[in-house]
């Protein structure tokens, strides 16, 4: 009896110490609020300049100016489902997606937060967001549903992307990190189901749809070099796709594709691509990539996996599977091989330096793994 007065009262101050922790807004149509940021479930971030924003579960979207030490929720945010992905343009103007088809925007630095669009019929998410700027920008979702503005946000029309009859889902839209290339201003690029890879050189107007021969789910992408992309799939695969011109010799051995824009400004026109397979040594499901200072590129993945690939210096993948083997659902780079990781229990950091010498060391107690894969 002892025992079971003892359970019941643990659990009772469990429950109490869950609501205390949590104001669910239950019926008033805004976000949770909670004391506990450093724990939420978080489903994307994103760094621009020195703030790290980050959003997930309940609405709920938080930022932090000092590497994720510390967080602040947003004030007002009219919105209680799972957000799925933020892009900001700068500091101040940010937009979110979500489940009912939903579109959020903010203009005062993550503070305050209108919904911009939302369509609760669909009863399916928006996946993906990627503005071009504070006017232009496009959102992809479940059922191949696809979104563009013109306005910031103001309007979002239908747009067409792939007539594929069994409505693939869009998991991701990307741009070109590096804002210098002249072309990273139109180009835009997404992944979803059944191995597709999509493109459009003129803000998401005209789409190339590519097969890449993979027969999973691409769940990220990151362009990485001119007509060069990687595509992050399940069970540790990757993509590395990419583009040829005319005058381009072609390697014999290499798998390839033509592709044709079948209508619009660009019909007609047939692009090759090239691809090659690899994998990161774990078969870890992939979620999110970020480019680092010096053209490398970090990968986040399930079950604690994170991944350097370099693809010209030292041609290897370097995977460290983290001793906690929590789930990451996106990265942000912090400087000097370390991340703030996000994702199974909120927010963690990490150092794949201290990942290798736990590996290495026979005196560490943890049970960190790191791995090496050689590129040819």
């Amino acid at each position: 009896m002892g025992y079971l007065i003892t359970l019941l009262l643990s659990i009772f101050l469990m429950l109490e110490a869950s609501l205390l922790a949590a104001n669910f807004n239950y019926a008033s149509g805004f976000a949770a609020k909670t004391n506990l940021t450093n724990q939420v479930l978080v489903n994307a971030m994103t760094k621009v300049g020195d703030r790290i924003y980050a959003a997930g579960e309940h609405g709920i979207i938080i930022y932090s100016d000092d590497g994720g030490n510390s967080w602040v929720q947003a004030e007002k945010v009219p919105y209680t489902n799972t957000i799925t992905d933020i892009s900001c343009i700068d500091e101040n103007n940010c937009w979110v997606t979500g489940h009912n088809a939903t579109i959020l925007h903010s203009n005062d630095g993550g503070k305050n937060w209108i919904k911009q669009y939302e369509d609760i019929d669909f009863d399916a998410p928006l996946l993906s967001i990627h503005m071009f700027d504070e006017k232009e920008g496009l959102a992809i979702g479940a059922f191949a549903l696809s979104l563009r503005t013109n306005d910031g946000g103001k309007s979002w029309g239908y747009l067409f992307m792939d007539d594929d009859e069994f409505q693939p889902h869009l998991n991701f839209a990307y741009g070109d990190a590096q804002s210098w290339r002249k072309s990273a201003r139109n180009e835009t690029y997404a992944v979803g189901e059944l191995g597709k890879y999509y493109i459009s050189d003129d803000r998401g107007l005209n789409w190339l749809v590519i097969g890449t021969g993979y027969e999973g789910s691409y769940w990220s992408g990151i362009k990485v070099d001119e007509g060069q992309s990687l595509l992050l799939g399940m069970s540790g695969n990757i993509t590395l796709i990419t583009l040829y011109g005319p005058d381009d010799q072609i390697p014999p051995d290499k798998m390839t594709t033509l592709s044709c824009y079948e209508s619009g400004y660009y019909a007609g026109d047939c692009k090759v691509f090239g691809f090659d397979r690899l994998n990161i040594g774990v078969k870890n499901s992939l979620t999110n990539a970020v480019m680092l200072d010096d053209g490398r590129i970090a990968v986040s993945g399930n079950g604690g996996t994170i991944s350097i690939i370099d693809l010209y210096r030292k041609r290897n993948i370097e995977t460290c599977v983290r001793s906690d083997r929590l789930s990451n659902t996106s990265l942000v780079y912090l400087g000097n091989d370390q991340f703030l990781l996000a994702g199974e229990k909120g927010f963690r950091k990490h150092d794949m330096k201290t990942c290798l010498e736990n590996f290495e060391s026979e005196d560490s107690t943890s049970q960190d793994s790191y791995y090496t894969v050689e590129l040819g």
